[in-house]
């Protein structure tokens, strides 16, 4: 009787992970490594996986970073119109741990303790310093044509503190595959050239990637 149970719990697991939004047929992924090539002090492998329910994006990044050695892993879920809708980083730098958890839902964020950022009123994208990776959310979110641009607000989150700031941002579509990215304090500007997904290919003269699947 034990092992009929036992085989109608593995039924039931197998049959909970294939009604999974990501394990569909329609499903499709992409892992991609970056190499930050400004300084050589940053590697970063990333998974995007779509579905119809959505997107994900994980990441981990390795650097080198005030001369302390750095590891963080991020988690991004978003719908599927590309708006962010969940956020989670854990991070260790040094010997100090710390993480960060956000909801997002049309340009309202809450931190998960704290409760609702204000301050972020109207940001859609989360924009995390030292991955490329989310790029990628504006850009495919935006679905701009060739010649075209606009202005948008993320949620700017800075490494190694993990405090979030608004930050007002330019993407402008300058061929099929490369974009302009422009900082609207600071005046800073990338070109961007991305793949299929939407991922960077190259970052200015910041990251490059350096291996791929899809």
């Amino acid at each position: 009787m034990s092992n009929e149970r036992d085989q109608s719990r593995e039924k039931d697991a197998v049959a909970v992970i294939l009604d999974s939004s990501i394990v569909n047929a329609s499903s499709h992924s992409s892992t991609v490594i970056w190499r930050r090539v400004l300084d050589n002090a940053s590697f970063e492998a990333c998974r995007f996986i779509g579905s119809d329910a959505g997107y994900h994006l994980n990441g981990t990044i390795i650097a080198a970073h005030e001369n302390q050695p750095l590891e963080l892993r991020y988690h991004i879920l978003c719908d599927v119109n590309w708006k962010t809708r969940e956020v989670t980083i854990e991070q260790r730098h040094g010997f100090t741990e710390v993480s960060l958890k956000l909801l997002a839902h049309d340009g309202v964020w809450s931190k998960v303790g704290p409760g609702q950022l204000s301050e972020l009123i109207g940001s859609i994208d989360v924009d995390i310093e030292f991955t490329p990776a989310t790029n990628a959310l504006p850009i495919n979110r935006l679905g701009l044509a060739v010649g075209e641009s606009a202005e948008i607000q993320a949620a700017w989150i800075r490494i190694p503190t993990l405090a979030i700031f608004p930050a007002k941002q330019r993407y402008e579509r300058l061929s099929e595959s490369k974009y302009r990215y422009t900082s609207i304090a600071s005046g800073f500007q990338a070109e961007i050239e991305v793949d299929r997904f939407g991922l960077p290919i190259r970052y200015g003269n910041i990251w490059e990637k350096i291996a791929a699947a899809a």
